[in-house]
């Protein structure tokens, strides 16, 4: 007996069965990858959200600890753990002066005479008020950086926050200190 051409094509072959289940593996198994990179990123989101709110808690803790006070009468260092849901977060704050650049006056630096690129003379009055301000800003002005560490995956992790305070009440001296 004879078969007709249109009932041998009817079927799928082995072959092909085999490379739609392959092309079939290959699309589940990229669903899975790209799944599994959007739950790392939203774990990871999720804990910076945490980590930047903790670090913003700590850092209002401190300016109210140093409210009204003299930054000579506030620690430089502490650190702390969090309580719980927070128990693996812990924190360091770093209270240290900022120094601005000391003025250099012509007579420091030395400008020749008669060199092609001298500077314009300063004021020495203008130099002076400029020395005071900058060694009043030294004095008064303070950067406290809150860092929290935490272990994620078995590796030590921080993240760190700066903010520049100036306490508008330190003494105002007339010297070049």
């Amino acid at each position: 007996m004879r078969r007709s051409p249109s009932h041998r094509e009817s079927g799928f072959t082995l072959l092909e069965v085999m490379i739609a289940i392959g092309i079939l593996a290959i699309g589940i198994g990229a669903i899975l990858v790209a799944e599994n990179n959007s739950l790392d990123v939203t774990i990871r989101a999720k804990r910076m959200n945490t980590v930047a709110t903790l670090a913003r808690n700590v850092m209002v803790e401190a300016e109210r600890e140093i409210q009204g006070k003299p930054f000579t009468e506030v620690r430089t260092e502490s650190f702390g753990k969090f309580d719980a849901p927070f128990a693996d977060y812990s924190w360091e704050r770093k209270i240290k002066e900022i120094s601005f650049p000391k003025i250099m006056s012509q007579n420091q630096g030395g400008s020749g005479s008669g060199d092609s690129g001298t500077k314009p003379e300063i004021d020495p009055n203008a130099e002076r008020v400029v020395k005071i301000a900058t060694s009043y800003l030294s004095k008064a002005t303070r950067e406290v950086t809150v860092t929290i560490l935490w272990k994620d995956k078995g590796e030590n992790q921080k993240y760190s926050v700066s903010q520049y305070w100036v306490d508008l009440n330190h003494e105002f001296k007339m010297s070049e200190e």
